[in-house]
C-alpha cells in the first residue's frame, strides 16, 4: 500500500511521508490523539507509493493495546484499501458538484425575474399575484439552499474549503442570527437564553452556518408554536452551544448516523418533511475542521438538543 518492496523496512516517519500532503496533519492529528486520550482513530487519506509513485486511498483503523495490568502497550489497527470505492466515490461528488453548479445561473435568473414581477404585482395592487410570487420566491429560496449544500459537500471532500479564521465574540454572532430569525420566523419561538462573553477563533460565517443548520433543524422537527432555546456556556476551555428543541425527537440508533452525508431519518412522522441529510453532515465537518466536537443527546418523543464546541480564543495558537 505504501509502495515498498517486500522485505524492505519500513519505520513511522517513512509511512506519514507516504501520505499526500494535504492528508498529513489529518492523520497524524488522529494518532496523536488517540494515543492520548485511548479513543478509536478512524481515519481515510490518500498515499502516494514509494517506489511506483501510484496513489492509493486507505482507511486507517487503530487503537491503544493494553496490558494486564492496564497499561498502554503498543498502538495497533488496521489498514484497508479502498482505493476503488472511493474513486467511484469522488466522480459522483464531481458530477453533483458540477451539475449543482449549472442549476445555479438559471435559478439565480428565475429569483431576479420573481422579485420583478413581485414589485409590479404590489404596485398594481394585485393581492393574489404578490401572494403566489412570494410562495415561488420561497421554493426558489429552499432549492437555492439544497443546491448550496450540494456544493459545499463537493468543496469539503475536494479538500477546497479553507477557513477565514479571525476573533470574535460568539455571544455577538448568536444574537445577530436570532435577531435574522425573528425577522422572518412567525412558527416558533427561538429564544437566546442569558449567556457569557467567549472570544473564539474561528470563520465567523461558517460558525453562523452551523447554528443555522441546528436552528432550521429544529423549526422542521417541531410543532409550530414550540420554543426553541439557544444557549452558550463555557466549559473546559470550551465554548460549549446548544440548540433545543420540543419536537420528535431522535431513537438512539439514528443518533449514531444523524452527521453522516445523506443520511435522515425515516418514520411517519418525517415523511413529508423535505431535506437531504446535508445540512448537519455539513456543520458537523465544519466544527471539526474547527477542532472541536458535535453531538446530540435525546429521547424519542421528548426534543433534542443539538451541540457543538469550539476551543476558546486563549486555548488556540494562532
Amino acid at each position: 500500500m505504501f509502495g515498498f518492496y517486500p522485505g524492505e523496512k519500513m519505520t513511522y516517519e517513512d509511512a506519514i511521508a507516504q501520505i499526500v500532503n494535504e492528508h498529513k496533519s489529518l492523520v497524524t492529528d488522529a494518532v496523536e490523539a488517540s494515543i492520548n486520550t485511548g479513543n478509536k482513530c478512524d481515519v481515510e487519506y490518500c498515499l502516494r507509493g514509494f517506489h511506483d509513485g501510484k496513489l492509493r486511498w486507505v482507511r486507517g483503523i487503530g487503537n491503544l493495546t493494553h496490558d494486564q495490568e492496564g497499561k498502554s502497550r503498543y498502538f495497533t489497527g488496521l489498514l484497508i484499501d479502498i482505493t476503488v470505492h472511493k474513486q467511484d466515490e469522488l466522480r459522483k461528488n464531481d458530477f453533483i458538484g458540477m451539475a449543482s453548479h449549472e442549476l445555479k445561473t438559471p435559478l439565480t435568473s428565475l429569483q431576479a425575474y420573481i422579485q420583478m414581477l413581485a414589485a409590479r404585482a404590489k404596485k398594481a395592487e394585485d393581492a393574489f399575484a404578490v401572494n403566489a410570487l412570494a410562495k415561488a420566491s420561497t421554493q426558489v429560496k429552499k432549492m437555492i439552499t439544497l443546491i448550496n449544500g450540494f456544493l459545499n459537500v463537493s468543496s469539503f471532500e475536494a479538500g477546497k474549503i479553507y477557513l477565514n479564521e479571525q476573533t470574535f465574540e460568539l455571544n455577538d454572532l448568536l444574537n445577530e442570527i436570532v435577531e435574522d430569525f425573528m425577522l422572518t420566523t412567525t412558527s416558533h419561538n427561538v429564544l437566546l437564553l442569558p449567556s457569557p462573553a467567549l472570544t473564539v477563533y474561528a470563520d465567523k460565517d461558517k460558525i453562523g452556518q452551523v447554528i443555522s443548520n441546528f436552528l432550521n433543524n429544529a423549526m422542521k422537527y417541531s410543532p409550530n408554536g414550540k420554543n426553541i432555546k439557544l444557549t452558550c456556556i463555557e466549559s473546559e476551555g470550551m465554548a460549549k452551544v446548544s440548540v433545543t428543541d420540543e419536537g420528535i425527537g431522535v431513537n438512539a440508533y439514528d443518533q449514531e448516523k444523524l452527521f453522516d452525508r445523506y443520511f435522515r431519518v425515516e418514520n411517519e412522522q418525517t415523511q413529508l418533511i423535505s431535506g437531504f441529510g446535508l445540512g448537519l453532515y455539513l456543520s458537523a465537518e465544519i466544527i471539526r475542521r474547527h477542532k472541536g466536537e458535535v453531538w446530540v443527546e435525546s429521547e424519542v418523543g421528548q426534543g433534542a438538543a443539538f451541540y457543538f464546541s469550539l476551543p476558546l480564543a486563549q486555548a488556540v495558537s494562532v
